[in-house]
């Protein structure tokens, strides 16, 4: 069974389906991809299910708990992937489930909005289930779902429940003064008219009101925090130089979005759009801002461990900085405070292998955290320790120094 990515994700239905599985004993595999990080759907009852393996979990995005994290399976897939490995049935299902919204007292459904893979889910697998929400805001114009697509349809058992954030989100609390520095320090690298790609996360969202000053920026991003509108109404953001999408704010799905908001300008596409390496590529100066748990004194990037353990997922971090990268006037930008609110470093001599490299070294053009910018385009390996070193937090610093020398010598 295949879950729309929340706050498509339709808690209520997901709950009730499992636990008629438990009923009748029946094996269950649920691909979810929960941008809150809650897994709020299981019950207690699913425990003895999910530990001895007759309830199957495999995270296709967002945030996993760590009580879940050694019994979650995952695909080492950027977002894209999931998406053209759901549409051509790589990625197979029986079932797939999403909350939506009802068009209109006659006609049939929209997406709401989260957009995300469900087009490629409903064009791919015959038994669908909607639950259906009347709190749910119109988001830009959206085709409408005809009445008899769905298998089943029922009510939603409460308002739906905005995710709490996937990655950095939520976890990056406590660092005011350091994402204020950060927040300065990356906006001053983007140019004017650039199109914008904004992650999940406190620091990359930090950025946003020193954007303030900039003129004819775009958006092309997956999912737009609410945050963004005051710099829409402002005037910079117009999209007016964007190769694809001109005069449009486009992303898969929003986040606490004002109801209303967007003069029509924002659309929401499917990820098959918005992820697309080719039209990525070619967007006007894509300069994409994503956070990460660490990095590493090469550039490789880890946003999916914490602690050694593995409580998020990659998502579109790799789609947006490879295409960023490449981009002609665009950059991958990494941003995050130099420790962590325990105090360890997020500037690491090398990642290991306890942990997944979400990103390539390759691929990253800048790191800043609040201590500074690392411009790591066309650097050495030697060059790049010498200046992600620098950006660390300066009690950390000769650690790093040491441990570099005794990896690379």
């Amino acid at each position: 069974m295949l879950s729309a990515l929340s706050p498509g994700q339709p808690d209520g239905l997901l709950t009730a389906l499992a636990a008629e599985a438990r009923a009748r004993d029946i094996r269950l595999t649920l691909l979810a991809g929960d941008l809150s990080g809650g897994w709020g759907f299981l019950t207690e009852g699913d425990e003895p299910r999910w530990r001895d393996g007759r309830l199957r979990l495999v995270a296709l995005a967002g945030s996993v708990p760590r009580r879940l994290s050694a019994a979650v399976g995952f695909y080492p897939h950027s977002l894209y992937e999931i998406d053209r490995y759901i549409a051509n049935g790589r990625i197979a299902a029986d079932i797939f489930v999403a909350r939506v919204s009802q068009a209109s007292a006659t006609s049939g459904y929209t997406l709401g909005p989260m957009v995300g893979y469900s087009p490629a889910s409903l064009g791919r697998i015959g038994c669908v289930g909607f639950e259906v929400g009347e709190d749910e805001p119109s988001v830009g114009p959206q085709a409408v779902i005809e009445r008899e697509r769905p298998t089943v349809v029922c009510p939603a058992s409460g308002p739906g429940r905005p995710p709490a954030g996937s990655g950095e989100t939520g976890r990056a609390a406590g660092h005011p003064a350091a994402h204020d520095r950060i927040g300065r320090l990356a906006a001053d690298l983007v140019p004017e008219d650039a199109t914008l790609q904004l992650g999940l996360g406190a620091a990359p969202e930090a950025v946003v009101p020193y954007l303030a000053g900039k003129r004819s920026l775009g958006l092309h991003s997956g999912i737009l925090p609410g945050s963004l509108w005051p710099l829409i109404a402002s005037g910079a953001i117009t999209g007016a130089k964007k190769s694809h999408g001109q005069g449009l704010h486009l992303a898969t799905g929003v986040l606490s979005w004002p109801p209303g908001k967007g003069d029509g300008r924002l659309q929401l596409e499917p990820v098959s759009v918005t992820h697309a390496p080719d039209i990525l590529r070619q967007q006007h100066r894509l300069w994409a801002i994503n956070s990460a748990f660490e990095v590493d004194l090469l550039g490789q990037v880890n946003a999916e461990y914490a602690g050694g353990v593995r409580v998020a997922s990659g998502g579109g971090q790799g789609d947006f900085f490879r295409a960023a990268h490449q981009c002609d006037g665009g950059a991958a930008v990494l941003v995050m405070p130099a420790r962590t609110k325990d105090g360890r470093s997020r500037v690491v001599a090398d990642l290991g292998s306890s942990r997944r490299v979400t990103t390539a070294a390759a691929d990253v053009d800048y790191v800043v955290t609040d201590f500074g910018v690392a411009h790591l385009t066309a650097a050495t390996a030697a060059q790049r320790a010498e200046r992600l070193t620098a950006i660390a937090h300066p009690e950390d610093r000769e650690e790093l120094r040491r441990n570099w020398n005794g990896l690379f010598g």
